[in-house]
């Protein structure tokens, strides 16, 4: 085998790890790429290990993106204060006492 196949066959690999919208336009992209590289004096075979480094991170931003909530309010405010292991936990125990002060707040004012 050749460098230039094993190189397809290693981006086609690296496509079937992205997400299903993306998938077929990285791989037309990126099987171009490869077969010009050599057009351009680079190596077929190490681009289409950059194109591998490249899909492991965009499958693994899209999968953070799209199932991760981000916080909002309070809990967001405690998060950029709290910082560290355990910070999470810690900046829910926080934002649990800004909301109760909020509600103690709101209460006092309604009833005076």
């Amino acid at each position: 085998m050749d460098r230039l196949t094993v190189a397809l066959a290693l981006v086609r690999c690296a496509a079937a790890l992205l997400p299903s919208p993306h998938r077929a336009r990285y791989l037309e992209q990126w099987r171009a790429d490869v077969r010009g590289a050599a057009g351009l004096d680079l190596s077929p075979l190490r681009l289409a290990v950059g194109t591998t480094v490249a899909a492991a991170r965009i499958a693994v931003i899209y999968r953070k993106g799209s199932h991760a909530m981000q916080p909002i309010g309070p809990l967001a405010l405690a998060l950029r204060l709290v910082g560290g292991p355990g910070a999470r936990r810690r900046a829910v125990t926080l934002a649990a006492l800004f909301g109760f002060a909020l509600l103690a707040g709101l209460g006092l004012l309604l009833t005076g």
